[in-house]
């Protein structure tokens, strides 16, 4: 904590040299009573699978820190602008263009890689964070995309994950060199960590074979599942959302497909043993977050929530089960704005020199989030740091499985960080 304080007050001292500001001043301005903030959704759209759920995470943070906690540090409302986009891009830059121009926005909650990374260089210009869903590696280099950020591994840092994984098994199976397939739909979310992927699996030693593309709005991968046999894939990793993977594992398993499945963040959650049950036994996911109901310090706040909000006690469940009142997703949108929550939390804290530098601009907010080193956001994801030169949160991510009809923790990996993969 002193660290932090002392880290804290660095920062301000250059950003005060830096705009002039002398070290004694007049008294800073009034704090606002409230913070505007824009979001996008998908509940309607090809991600809507996913999508409602994290909806559903960030509505009800923002409305604990508002109702229950009287606002950041007790101090400052969330006022949150939202609206459903339908994983359109022409509809994501519309209603930027509205909460920029109109609603005057000083962040935005985002989702999907193809909006956020079609606004990435307007964001920067307009000086606006986003903190989206999209865990694209594209987002993470400042030097690029100044104003983009996330609170967990990226895409490319989870197949590296799970390559790393993939292959201690092989090399426990001695399998000498074992064959890998990428299936992904044909679309900025499921290419994003392709190429990164390949250049690591080769790096491991394993044989790529071809691609295989499903659709996020796929009803069947019958086709896929055989041309993946034919490859003799011993490992697949699968890059869609939970109703394309769940088609795509489920034929695999019924055509009796021995290749080992490891499905990406949005592709792996609770719903999946709901759609397909025991055609889910064994699947591997890469989570880099809690399940809701894993006994973490930050769950007790979701409990108090779910309490609060649904008028209802949490009812006894095995966390990671269908049994759960929220999915997966959920925990990534309570996520996002925690990140956005503790930005605030230092501007509030430091406001007497936070507010003679124009409050809570853009600029101020992403020079607190820079200030996040080994933050703990209460066990819900590994700690987060963030530089000015860097913003991969962490590296860190957990592999699961199913087992049983519910998700357990296999193993946490975490993979070096790397210079030459920032960005990619």
């Amino acid at each position: 904590m002193r660290g932090h304080v002392f880290g804290t007050a660095l920062v301000l001292a250059v950003l005060l040299a830096l705009t002039g500001i002398p070290a004694v001043a007049q008294a800073p301005p009034p704090m606002p009573a409230t913070i505007k903030v824009g979001a996008l959704f998908d509940l309607t759209g090809p991600t809507s699978d996913v999508g409602v759920d994290y909806h559903k995470g960030v509505l009800d943070h923002v409305r604990y820190i508002n109702e229950v906690q009287n606002g950041i540090r007790g101090r400052v409302r969330i006022d949150l602008v939202w609206a459903d986009y339908a994983y359109r891009i022409p509809e994501s830059l519309n209603l930027y263009r509205k909460y920029r121009d109109v609603d005057r926005v000083q962040a935005i909650i985002g989702w999907g890689t193809n909006d956020t990374e079609a606004l990435k260089e307007q964001i920067a210009a307009d000086q606006i964070p986003y903190i989206s869903a999209s865990y694209s590696s594209h987002l993470n280099d400042p030097s690029k995309t100044p104003y983009n950020f996330y609170p967990v591994s990226s895409y490319s840092d989870q197949i590296r994950a799970v390559l790393k994984f993939a292959r201690e098994q092989a090399q426990r199976e001695r399998i000498a060199r074992p064959k890998f397939v990428f299936v992904y739909p044909d679309h900025p979310y499921g290419r994003a960590p392709i190429p990164a992927g390949k250049d690591y699996a080769r790096e491991l030693g394993f044989e790529v074979v071809p691609d295989q593309l499903v659709a996020l709005t796929a009803l069947e991968a019958r086709a896929q599942v055989s041309a993946i046999r034919a490859a003799g894939a011993e490992f697949a990793w699968f890059g869609g959302t939970t109703n394309s993977a769940s088609v795509t594992v489920r034929d695999a398993a019924q055509a009796g497909l021995r290749t080992r499945w490891f499905v990406n963040v949005w592709g792996y959650d609770e719903n999946m043993i709901k759609l397909i049950g025991t055609s889910a036994e064994g699947v591997y996911g890469s989570t880099p977050h809690a399940y809701f109901g894993e006994p973490v310090p930050g769950m007790r706040t979701i409990y108090d929530a779910y309490r609060r909000f649904q008028g209802r006690e949490v009812p006894q469940f095995a966390w990671g089960t269908t049994q759960t009142p929220y999915i997966a997703s959920y925990i990534r949108g309570w996520l996002n704005v925690y990140l956005l929550r503790r930005g605030l939390e230092t501007i509030v804290d430091g406001w007497s020199t936070y507010g003679r530098l124009g409050g809570f601009v853009g600029t101020n907010v992403r020079s607190a989030l820079e200030l996040l080193k080994n933050w703990d956001p209460e066990g819900l994801a590994p700690p987060i740091t963030l530089a000015r030169d860097d913003h991969r949160p962490s590296t860190t991510t957990r592999i699961m499985q199913i087992k049983g009809g519910r998700i357990v923790l296999v193993e946490q990996v975490t993979i070096e960080r790397r210079r030459d993969w920032l960005g990619y």
